[in-house]
């Protein structure tokens, strides 16, 4: 099962990153490594951009490369919008700090990586960020090569959920994706994400967006169109409840406001 406490660990070193986010080369080195500590680290690719940038992924465990029984499996998403940088940054500053604070023997960060395992992917759009990065325009880049944003491009499964429910013994997991999802441009980004999903099963994962402090947990879409204020819950909502509320009340959040 799910350890809350693990999960709040992390996002209180996330939020405690909050206040490096100016920073300048080469501490700002945006190359993900596992050779500091391989013990607990692996370095794997789920694909290509459309321009052919690897989408790298860095991975944190007592037994990186291998799933193990009950042991949880956690992945972070950043910069899925190419011109949104702070969430890519806060991701490379994660895995340094997991690294550096594991290899100091800090016996919580031991705990949480011997016990979980952590799969970071800085950058969802590494060609949105490269052009983000080059123009230095405010909205440039925030799709991907094609044009696509990347945050609507991937299957309306919570509808799916919701038209489940009223048959008796419905899933809310392992739901299938709809035949008409394929009809529709799918990125590559996007795909890969998705094979990436289908492949291991992660039991709590969040992405990184910039441009306005606000947390968006599940459903985030309500089950009456016109109802947009109505709750959602999921079966998970009080986990969900517990890490929102610990961002929203932790002092670095409040700085910000």
């Amino acid at each position: 099962s799910i350890n809350p406490s693990d999960m709040l660990l992390v996002l209180l070193v996330l939020l405690q990153l909050l206040a490096l986010a100016s920073c300048a080369p080469p501490r700002c080195d945006p190359a993900v490594r596992e050779d500091r500590c391989p013990e607990i680290a692996k370095t794997y690719s789920i694909g290509r951009s459309l321009e052919g940038r690897e989408l790298l992924v860095i991975e944190f465990s007592n037994n990186p490369g291998h799933h193990e029984l009950l042991e949880p499996e956690i992945k972070f998403i950043g910069n899925m919008h190419g011109n949104e940088v702070l969430g890519r940054q806060l991701l490379i500053y994660l895995a340094q700090s997991l690294c550096s604070e594991y290899l100091q023997g800090d016996e919580r960060i031991q705990t949480l990586v011997n016990t979980s395992r952590i799969h970071i992917l800085p950058s969802m759009n590494p060609d949105g960020y490269e052009l983000a990065v080059s123009r230095l325009q405010e909205r440039m880049g925030r799709n991907n090569a094609q044009n696509i944003d990347l945050n609507r491009n991937f299957p309306d499964l919570t509808s799916v959920v919701y038209n489940r429910r009223r048959q008796k013994g419905y899933r809310t997991d392992h739901i299938p994706i709809p035949d008409y999802y394929w009809f529709g441009k799918v990125a590559p980004e996007t795909y890969a994400v998705m094979k990436w999903i289908r492949s291991i099963p992660f039991v709590l994962s969040a992405s990184f967006h910039g441009g306005d402090l606000v947390v968006s947990y599940p459903y985030d879409m309500s089950k009456h169109p016109l109802e947009h204020n109505m709750l959602s819950p999921t079966p998970d909502d009080k986990v969900s409840e517990a890490l929102q509320a610990l961002q929203a009340h932790h002092p670095h959040s409040r700085a910000m406001v």
